[in-house]
């Protein structure tokens, strides 16, 4: 399952994604992984949550941020949830690839829940993704 956080450029986004992985911490048995594009947030998360600098590897195109995560998943199947923190950033996408990515995320999620922030309002995102937005600021 994918879950999306959507609005403008610093209205809230980041802040409601910690608050969701500070409570996911107590509500899952597994592993909660927050992938940023820097360590900045580091003493605002929970030190049972793994932060993910991705700023580290080389991941400069949508396809490589697939395969980042698959690989990341593949690594750890006591992963259950994923918070991407600025998905267009992170994974070099533009907006029209939304779509895609976002259902090749969906395919990956079989035992995992993935919450994703989106820097664009509502109304931007495509029609198939409506129905997975969470937060809307």
């Amino acid at each position: 399952m994918v879950k999306i956080i959507c609005g403008a450029k610093g209205k809230g986004k980041t802040k409601e994604m910690l608050t969701l992985a500070a409570q996911a911490v107590k509500d899952v048995d597994g592993s909660v992984v927050y992938i940023d594009k820097s360590d900045q947030h580091m003493y605002e998360l929970n030190n049972q949550i793994r932060l993910i600098d991705i700023s580290e590897y080389p991941v400069k195109s949508s396809d490589s941020f697939l395969g980042f995560v698959s690989g990341l998943l593949a690594g750890n199947h006591d992963i259950e949830m994923v918070f991407i923190d600025s998905l267009l950033k992170l994974s070099a996408l533009t907006a029209s690839e939304i779509a895609t990515i976002i259902d090749k995320l969906d395919a990956l999620s079989t035992d995992v829940e993935f919450v994703v922030s989106i820097s664009a309002n509502k109304d931007d995102l495509p029609d198939s993704v409506q129905d997975k937005i969470v937060f809307s600021c």
